[in-house]
């Protein structure tokens, strides 16, 4: 399903600062952080400042400041930094209260290496969707991060947020957005908008077809998983000109990766105060 175009621009609907209002040195720790997980390979100072954007002065001094921590393995000889374990342990207790025998991760890697391109996790942040984790087939997808805004009206994997809410809901947060997008955007119609979702909750699916980012179009469903209460969306970039043919493909195989990943009697939860694994009222469609 792969192709050889692997740029992708950056929407235009929201802000492309991944956290919003920048927060100085915690925001670039994170967003460091973060690069390791998508490139999954030792980083140097110049090549990190320069994939960010941040000063090559201020990156080494970060860098080395995560090292002290215990974040980072500085490898002087190679003159490259690298995540150490307890970087995997900041996560790893929620990875295993949410989930007793399945591995998100794993879930990705395994959409992103048969489809051939982009497997893409989201959740709801305000009034965006925000990709939380991304797996590409590719090494290089430019424009796309963890932390990455959507507008949630707009994305494919935002309309599956949507669909877990009430219309009433739906149409609040319409008008929220309206009155905060630049006028680089059309005004969002509430009304199509719900038919778009009341089609998503039958099928499990939602699309947008190249209106988000140029040249990109995404299939996205629910992750039958949910954290603290909040849905979660996994969505396949493919580009605009090959939806058509791959739309019937991916969605095939994201029914096989979450009946492979989330069995029915699998998934797990620790406390009352998480919502139950299985949501019943809007899932994929299961085969008999």
């Amino acid at each position: 399903m792969s192709t050889d175009e692997d740029s992708f621009a950056l929407t235009e609907f929201v802000p492309q600062a991944p956290y919003g209002k920048p927060v100085g040195a915690i925001h670039r720790a994170l967003e460091i952080l973060e690069l390791f997980a998508v490139e999954q390979a030792p980083l140097g100072v110049g090549e990190i400042s320069a994939k960010l954007g941040y000063p090559q002065s201020s990156t080494s001094v970060l860098l080395h400041g995560l090292a002290d921590l215990g974040y980072l393995v500085n490898d002087r000889r190679a003159r490259t930094f690298y995540p150490t374990v307890r970087v995997t342990f900041l996560g790893m207790w929620l990875q295993h209260r949410i989930l007793n025998h399945s591995s998100l991760l794993q879930f990705m890697e395994s959409l992103a290496c048969k489809s051939g391109h982009v497997a893409l996790l989201a959740m709801q942040n305000g009034l965006h969707a925000q990709y939380v984790h991304i797996v590409s087939a590719r090494s290089s997808r430019v424009g796309l991060k963890p932390g990455l805004l959507r507008p949630i009206c707009r994305a494919a994997v935002g309309k599956v947020l949507l669909a877990t809410k009430d219309d009433e809901e739906i149409r609040r947060i319409v008008r929220n957005v309206n009155a905060i997008e630049t006028p680089l955007a059309p005004p969002v119609d509430a009304e199509a908008l719900l038919a778009e979702i009341s089609e998503c909750r039958r099928t499990g699916f939602a699309f947008s077809f190249g209106k988000v980012t140029p040249g990109s179009s995404v299939i996205a469903t629910r992750v039958p998983v949910d954290v603290a209460g909040a849905p979660i969306a996994i969505g396949v970039g493919v580009h605009t000109h090959e939806f058509e043919q791959l739309r019937e493909p991916v969605m095939a195989l994201l029914r096989e990766a979450l009946d492979e990943y989330f069995p029915a009697d699998g998934g797990g939860d620790a406390s009352g105060s998480w919502t139950p694994a299985r949501q019943g009222e809007y899932a994929v469609p299961r085969r008999d």
